[in-house]
């Protein structure tokens, strides 16, 4: 059996087989290129142009564009502009610019690109994971950026939970999740987990994606201990909230509201600027150390992993990376705790390193200043002194049967530190592990 097909619905998947950030890099880098030959021959067509004369046109293209205040592009922009001419000259035009026909126009790209890399404006932004105290506030008991009594706290609760544990990209496809883009099943211990239960295409996931590779494979289990803030719980409790007239994934939440009632949110989806930039407003409505892309979120997912040691090739299936470098980009950054020791080091080298506020509060949590008379009788308890001289002469102290001090402390505190003033005297104390 076969369908009836028409033209219109041959056009129509052949205009779709590109997504749309695709799309806009090609029409933008167009664009540009049409705007160029403007002013440089007063024409911008150039799809009957020979590829001497477009070999010649991009050459002169690649270091002449600037940004609209005048200045060099980033070398990751000049390369994004190159392709997306690329692409449309060999689909448009049938034309490969990489070809030897135009030799001096690949040369002169790649020195543009050597000179921007010499005027540093050649690196690459990347975004930075969520540090170890701003995930704290987040997540903090006191909180109303993830409160879940209200309509917007577990939104952005939910929100951010789906984007952490399934490593999901920065504003991908967000504006497309229905009800039914995350599925919850239990797996053979019994613990229930959400997955993506509907396949999608993503910026690595095209139509020529290999048949085992996946969108991403992470789970995101329950955890019953966190009761109401436990991620199952939260996004169960959201769909419970959610518009039943409307399919959209992300509705807007209502101003006026009960906590009682089975709708907290209005039959109108969130738009596609608001899902991109929904990570930049939490950083600021819990006044976060910096202002937090969504893109943010998954370098905090990816580095988590890496840190605790597991396979690159693990972290690929979560993801959704199609290489291993991808990851490694990740793992190799510095975060803040390792940059602060680092620098310490550097300056305990110099002699100049000092204590900061929280190490010195915390050596003042455990001088001797905060022993209870009862701790200071379980340290000498079954413990005999025999009397000190004042004498200089060498004087051991006899000891039978001594606790283990250093056992019975907490494993959150320092064990206290016993520094009896005893002058002009030897004193030797002997502490040994408990049998």
């Amino acid at each position: 059996m076969f369908a009836n097909v028409e033209e219109s619905h041959i056009a129509k998947l052949l205009d779709e087989k590109d997504s749309v950030s695709t799309k806009r890099t090609i029409n933008r880098s167009v664009s540009l290129f049409r705007t160029f030959l403007i002013e440089k021959r007063g024409s911008g067509e150039f799809e009957g142009l020979s590829k001497q004369e477009l070999n010649e046109n991009l050459r002169l293209f690649y270091v002449s564009i600037r940004t609209k205040s005048g200045t060099n592009l980033k070398v990751s922009s000049l390369n994004s502009i190159k392709y997306g001419l690329s692409k449309y000259l060999k689909d448009t035009c049938k034309i490969d610019i990489h070809g030897s026909e135009f030799h001096e126009s690949k040369v002169v790209f790649k020195a543009a690109i050597t000179d921007m890399k010499k005027k540093g404006i050649g690196s690459v932004d990347h975004k930075p994971a969520i540090s170890t105290e701003d995930l704290n506030k987040l997540f903090n008991s006191e909180t109303i950026v993830f409160n879940v009594n209200t309509p917007c706290g577990l939104q952005s609760k939910v929100w951010f939970d789906l984007m952490f544990y399934l490593c999901r990209r920065g504003r991908e496809n967000l504006r497309k999740m229905t009800k039914e883009t995350f599925g919850i099943e239990t797996d053979a211990t019994g613990r229930e987990y959400v997955f993506q239960a509907i396949d999608e295409a993503d910026k690595n996931h095209g139509s020529n994606a290999a048949p085992n590779e996946t969108i991403g494979e992470g789970r995101m289990y329950a955890q019953p201990q966190l009761g109401s803030m436990c991620p199952v719980n939260s996004f169960k409790k959201y769909l419970s909230k959610l518009h039943k007239k409307l399919d959209a994934l992300w509705q807007r939440p209502l101003e006026a509201f009960s906590e009682e009632s089975t709708t907290w949110f209005c039959r109108s989806p969130l738009g596609k600027n608001t899902l991109a930039s929904l990570m930049s407003e939490i950083s600021k409505k819990a006044k976060l150390s910096r202002i937090y892309t969504n893109h943010s979120i998954r370098a905090t997912a990816i580095t988590a992993m890496d840190e605790a040691g597991m396979e690159a090739r693990h972290i690929m299936r979560a993801s959704g990376h199609k290489n291993e470098s991808s990851i490694r980009s990740y793992a190799c950054r510095l975060n803040e705790p390792k940059k602060r020791q680092m620098s310490d080091c550097l300056s305990s080298a110099l002699g100049t390193v000092n204590k900061n506020p929280t190490e010195s509060h915390n050596d003042q949590e455990n001088s001797l200043s905060t022993l209870t008379q009862e701790d200071l009788d379980a340290i000498f308890n079954d413990t005999t002194f025999d009397e000190i001289s004042s004498s200089s002469s060498s004087f051991v102290v006899q000891q039978q049967q001594a606790v283990n001090v250093l056992k019975a402390q907490s494993s959150n505190m320092m064990p206290p530190l016993v520094c009896p003033r005893i002058n002009n005297s030897t004193v030797n104390f002997n502490f040994y592990a408990q049998k």
